[in-house]
């Protein structure tokens, strides 16, 4: 028969050894676990840092667009600006040629219309009946005016010759009305006109038919003249080239003619 106490002993070591068994493996499951922990805990040290670099790397690239954004916006300011000075100057420059363009335009018809008076003369001052004849009024002005010979004035083909209403200032007396004659040749006209210093000291001029805008300079350097001769005592003449009326003066036949004043008339 065993020993009670021999038993008891046998049980005790078999359980202690059962113990030690489960808590060496408790101890090997701690170590596995800790392991796990300790590579998930690199494993998530790992993607922190990646996730740090991302977003600096996210953050400089944001920087570096939005460096892009305001160079890009800076660009495209200058662009409007540019845009906007070119614009500025295509239509500063448009609207220079087409005043250019206008103002050659109106020299061009000024100068058609010079043209197409160039065989009229206008005669100015010349007494006005009631049912005159203009053809006897003409032959009275070259005859007994301008001291023509009737030969020669009766050889003057007329293509036309009438009077033309004259602006009358209020309050002023009646002034005849002008007489527009139209030549036939040229070099008739010219000779019409070279007679015109036999109208001196007379209310009557004869001068050469003009378009509206170069009678008004006309007329108007006529009242400069007027004025030198009285207060200067100078000689004057009004002459014109292309479309500019000039006014010139000179102190005696033998000196030169000096412009004193122009008018462009367009």
């Amino acid at each position: 028969m065993a020993n009670p106490s021999n038993t008891t002993m046998e049980d005790l070591k078999t359980l202690i050894l059962a113990v030690d068994s489960k808590v060496n493996k408790f101890y090997e499951k701690l170590d596995t676990i800790e392991n796990k922990f300790s590579d998930l805990v690199q494993e998530v040290k790992q993607d922190v840092t990646q996730v740090k670099l991302a977003v600096s790397k996210t953050g400089q690239e944001l920087k570096e667009l939005r460096q892009d954004h305001d160079e890009l916006h800076r660009g495209v300011e200058a662009m409007e600006l540019n845009v906007q000075s070119l614009e500025v100057e295509k239509l500063e420059s448009m609207r220079q040629t087409f005043e250019t363009n206008m103002k050659n335009l109106q020299e061009k018809q000024l100068i058609l219309e010079k043209h197409d008076r160039k065989y009229n003369a206008l005669v100015s001052g010349m007494p006005e009946k009631s049912e005159e004849n203009i053809w006897k009024v003409i032959d009275d002005l070259m005859i007994n005016y301008l001291k023509m010979q009737k030969p020669k004035v009766d050889s003057f083909p007329f293509a036309n010759a009438h009077r033309i209403p004259a602006r009358q200032n209020t309050g002023e007396r009646k002034r005849p009305n002008p007489i527009i004659i139209r030549f036939i040749h040229y070099a008739d006209k010219e000779l019409f006109l070279s007679n015109g210093s036999n109208l001196s000291g007379k209310n009557i001029r004869i001068v050469d038919d003009l378009p509206p805008c170069m009678k008004e300079a006309r007329n108007e350097l006529a009242k400069i003249a007027y004025k030198i001769r009285l207060e200067e005592n100078l000689k004057t003449r009004i002459r014109h080239l292309g479309v500019t009326v000039i006014l010139e003066t000179r102190t005696s036949s033998r000196d030169k003619w000096h412009v004193r004043k122009e008018c462009l008339c367009c």
